[in-house]
């Protein structure tokens, strides 16, 4: 039987630029574990344009969910943060907070897309031309998306830009099993892994999953720092433009 060829892809940083909506949760987050019932902001204008900035440079350093209401913190308290290293430390600081920030994050951002979901839908764009190029695929037989996202988050996304992807080829994982539930798919979809290629805005996952041999590519845009950049041309991983995505997208 011939094997199958497959476009995998990461969503938030790849397809998706959600840093601002997850700012706003943080926000709210953070609030509403220190002061209960307090109102809900639902306005990005109120934050600073350097925060928001610095939320947007910090991004690149995130893994998963559990690390939003750190990055946040690190903000208000003016942690000097500029490499993962210096990250992974402040975040070691917080790890016996680290479940009830993950809670409250997604507590905030569920009231979010109940209480104002069109807002939530506005601040999850995707990027480039992307929205497009998804509509007017004939088939997404080829495509897997494989991601720390909530499958019902991305799917609202989805719908919301009219792009009809099939739940099944969604798979949510926590980013520490990231690399692992790749070779779960590589193997149990029978995957011609020479044939195959995986984008990432993370290049940690991407060093992870060279072993497996499949083309492995970092996004140029979304949340990429320099520190990984160069990491990746040190491990002769592939930075690629959205264009050059997009090219490789439709060859699937």
């Amino acid at each position: 039987m011939q094997k199958k060829k497959l476009f995998l892809t990461d969503f938030d940083g790849v397809l998706c630029d959600s840093v601002m909506e997850c700012l706003l949760v943080s926000y709210n987050a953070y609030h509403q574990l220190r002061e209960p019932g307090t109102e809900r902001l639902l306005d990005l204008g109120a934050i600073s344009e350097t925060q928001q900035r610095e939320f947007r440079r910090l991004r690149a350093y995130l893994k998963g969910a559990e690390d939003f209401i750190p990055m946040y913190l690190s903000i208000l308290q003016g942690q000097a943060i500029h490499s993962q290293q210096e990250f992974n430390a402040w975040h070691e600081t917080l790890k016996p907070q680290l479940g009830e920030y993950t809670r409250a994050f997604y507590a905030e951002r569920d009231f979010l897309m109940r209480h104002a979901k069109e807002l939530w839908l506005r601040i999850n764009p995707l990027f480039d031309d992307f929205a497009q190029i998804l509509r007017e695929r004939r088939s997404f037989d080829a495509l897997h998306i494989l991601t720390t996202k909530r499958r019902e988050d991305v799917l609202e996304t989805f719908s919301y830009h009219q792009i009809p992807f099939p739940a099944e080829q969604i798979t949510y994982i926590k980013a520490a099993g990231k690399s692992q539930k790749l070779l779960d798919i590589l193997r149990d979809q029978e995957v011609d892994v020479e044939h195959s290629v995986y984008c990432e805005d993370q290049v940690d996952f991407l060093i992870a999953s060279q072993q497996y041999g499949i083309g492995l590519y970092l996004v140029e845009w979304g949340y990429v720092s320099e520190e990984q950049r160069q990491l990746a041309m040190q491990r002769d991983i592939p930075i690629i433009s959205t264009q050059q995505y997009a090219e490789l997208l439709s060859a699937y």
